[in-house]
């Protein structure tokens, strides 16, 4: 057997690296992504190294509590900020190596698993080099001096080359939980859907609400990672810095990189030398389901076997619907307040149910060519009208859209004792933008079709164009905002009391007008071009 060699890592970092340039220069979106980024760490380098110019004094006189809540702070905001994006590239992409039955067969995992983590670091901090350095020369060239900006470089070096390791680690072990549990393999998308909402949560309560942000400070000043703030007050020559503090901070630190090295390579044995559980997919052909009982005979066999196909496919793969939890995302801040002050936000409701609504509309409908992958010449041929297959689209979102917005618009309308009237007219609106959203969706979806695939947590996949989706958005929202505009009012008390129902019911009429002409011009142009659609 092979022994581990420092140069079969280096080669596989180098070619990681070298994959992940060729990614981001190799299509339009990459390149995008890459000048967008690049502009955006350059204005922020900008601002830090400024601000450490200039401000860099007050960091000499301000006392000693400051300095160590903004050096606890900072550490675990770059600490968390590392771990949160190494954990999801790993569990993306990142958790194992490209072509693992030949890699693994071919050289030790140790080199495999190596090369792997050196990538990681080296993307971070590629993101990392240039505020970085604009923190250092900052520091130095200003009032704070070079001893202060050494140790805030070390230290912050350290710090993420160990949140690499540790969410590089915490990949591991989610991708093994996947693959060696049957409960979290069956029902993958809800897990994974609950644990992204629970890691934005978290991540907005710590970035945007005051006092969380001190009440955590406050308690990590207290614990031994508040330690390392004893090195800054070293450097600084403070009276009351505390050198075995420092000292025992410093080889703690440094002392975690072997320690959580030693972590990762026991977990990527288990994980890429594991079979995998595969849930089992039985059929039976005598099985009447659910859905066959609520539209046999109410709907065409074409349109409801294309329904029940997307639901299907949903089940054996949600990936392939990942679009339809994006707009859950905007009730976070609702959320942030319930959970923080115990009050539900009267505007929860309908913000809810318009939320639903764009889900419904993003799950099936936003690539009706694309999604159908390499069956597509053999929908087309079928004898299965256009009309027919979008329809079918269009109900596999609307059926299942109308019984969750009027769970969610009539549980937190409760919850929030929304009034009558208003909330007649949240749910009235939610209920015409659910039926509506997948019609408008599958013509924005016919207009920007996609037909590559694309890389998803590891799978390659054929996933709705982002183009897509932002055109469905825009013409979504534009339907939905007169309606939304007098719930708004409403709630916050902005007419008359005489007025409210006249303008409340003006809003809903128009929002209504607008929703099934977008959904009929859309539904419309998406048959046609189902039905007419030729390959080149």
């Amino acid at each position: 057997m092979r022994r581990p060699d420092g140069r079969r890592a280096l080669l596989v970092a180098r070619t990681e690296l070298r994959r992940t340039w060729r990614k981001l220069l190799g299509t339009a979106r990459g390149t995008l992504t890459l000048g967008g980024g690049g502009l955006m760490i350059s204005l922020y380098s900008l601002a830090i190294g400024a601000a450490a110019l200039f401000l860099g004094g007050a960091l000499v006189e301000s006392d000693p509590h400051t300095v160590r809540l903004a050096t606890t702070g900072a550490i675990g905001g770059l600490l968390g900020l590392v771990g949160f994006v190494t954990l999801q590239h790993t569990v993306k992409s990142a958790g194992e190596p490209d072509a693992a039955d030949g890699l693994l067969t071919t050289i030790p995992y140790e080199d495999a698993l190596a090369g792997l983590v050196v990538a990681e670091v080296g993307r971070v901090l590629a993101g990392l080099a240039l505020p970085l350095a604009a923190l250092t020369l900052g520091l130095a060239a200003g009032s704070a001096g070079v001893a202060v900006a050494l140790v805030l470089l070390v230290g912050s070096l350290l710090v993420a080359v160990l949140g690499t390791l540790g969410g590089y680690g915490l990949g591991l072990v989610t991708k093994l939980v996947a693959s060696q549990s049957a409960v979290v393999a069956r029902h993958r998308a809800s897990f994974g859907g609950l644990a992204s909402l629970a890691l934005a949560v978290g991540w907005i309560t710590m970035t945007t609400i005051p006092s969380v942000q001190t009440r955590v400070l406050r308690l990590a000043t207290r614990s031994p990672l508040s330690w390392t703030a004893d090195a800054v007050l070293l450097a600084l020559g403070s009276a009351s810095a505390d050198p075995l503090h420092a000292g025992v901070a410093t080889v703690a630190l440094a002392g975690s990189l072997p320690v959580g090295t030693v972590a990762c390579l026991w977990l990527a044995r288990r994980t890429w030398y594991a079979d995998p559980i595969q849930p089992a997919h039985e059929f039976d052909h005598d099985e009447r389901t659910l859905s066959d009982r609520l539209l046999r005979g109410r709907v065409s066999t074409a349109t409801r076997v294309v329904a029940q196909k997307s639901w299907l496919r949903t089940k054996r793969a949600p990936i392939t619907v990942q679009y339809a939890a994006m707009p859950f995302f905007f009730l976070m801040f609702h959320l942030q307040t319930v959970i923080l002050e115990g009050v539900v936000p009267p505007t929860f409701p309908l913000a809810a149910g318009v939320a639903s609504a764009a889900a419904a509309g993003a799950a099936f409908t936003l690539n009706p060519l694309g999604g159908e992958e390499r069956v597509l010449p053999l929908t087309l041929t079928a004898n299965v009208s256009g009309r027919a297959f979008v329809s079918g689209l269009v109900l596999a979102g609307a059926l299942p859209g109308v019984a969750l917005t009027v769970v969610l618009v009539g549980g937190v309308g409760v919850a929030a004792g929304t009034p009558p009237l208003v909330f007649g007219v949240a749910l009235a609106t939610a209920l015409v933008a659910t039926v509506a959203a997948p019609a408008i969706a599958v013509g924005t979806g016919v207009v920007f079709p996609k037909f590559e695939r694309s890389s998803v947590y590891g799978r390659e996949v054929v996933v709705p164009s982002g183009w897509a989706f932002v055109g469905y958005l825009v013409v979504f929202g534009a339907a939905v905002a007169p309606a939304s505009l007098a719930f708004l009012f409403s709630v916050h008390d902005l007419f008359s009391l005489g007025d409210e129902p006249l303008v409340l019911g003006g809003g809903l009429a128009a929002t209504l007008l607008l929703c099934l002409g977008c959904g009929a011009a859309g539904f419309r142009y998406a048959s046609n071009r189902v039905a007419t659609y030729r390959f080149d």
